[in-house]
């Protein structure tokens, strides 16, 4: 079963979430279990917490970027002059795109003036625990590619290439129809890795 940038981040959000509900809620360990007797003393001996100390999680970073630093006119129309910035957008739920929204990045979207297809481009910073869970589940689910410079993978995945490079502590998506091998992706992905310095 491949395992989806969602569900890696979705944790993360219902961990915070929990860790929030179970201060509302008081523990059975606050209950008495019998009542004292005389023999026994009254008078309460300090306890640990009702409430579980929170744990830690990780938080959203946000990232903002405009679309032009990301990817410059000039490396634009030297990736293809035939390209047009359509700008930043909301991705459908399920996506790459989407799933670098959630985690507090920015999406970009250009398109094929010739063809019609878009390449989607979005940038998060990740907390250090949540990039590693994300590249460990990639290793199984998509194909290493050491041509990005930093870590990256790629897989085709319903017809559509999927690029994932991880100029630490960002995490890049670069996502297209046009994408059939970890090459297409490639001046994009190194385009956008540069720009992020």
């Amino acid at each position: 079963m491949r395992l989806s940038r969602h569900s890696v981040l979705l944790p993360v959000t219902a961990l915070a979430a929990a860790v929030l509900l179970a201060a509302c809620v008081p523990s059975d360990e606050a209950t008495p279990t019998s009542a004292p007797t005389p023999s026994q003393s009254t008078t309460p001996t300090p306890t640990g917490s009702a409430t579980p100390a929170p744990q830690p999680t990780a938080e959203i970073i946000p990232f903002s970027a405009a679309c032009d630093q990301l990817v410059s006119p000039q490396a634009l129309y030297d990736i293809n002059p035939n390209l047009a910035l359509l700008g930043a957008f909301d991705p459908d739920a399920g996506t790459p795109a989407a799933d670098v929204v959630a985690a507090g990045g920015t999406a970009c979207r250009w398109v094929n003036s010739t063809s019609g297809s878009t390449i989607d481009v979005a940038v998060a910073e990740l907390p250090a625990e949540v990039s590693t869970a994300l590249k460990n589940s990639l290793v199984g689910d998509s194909n290493s590619v050491p041509t990005y410079g930093v870590e990256g993978y790629f897989s085709v995945v319903g017809g559509v290439g999927e690029a994932d490079a991880f100029p630490d502590p960002y995490w890049v998506s670069v996502v297209s129809s046009d994408f059939v091998e970890p090459g297409d992706a490639g001046p994009f992905a190194i385009t956008v890795i540069d720009a992020l310095g």
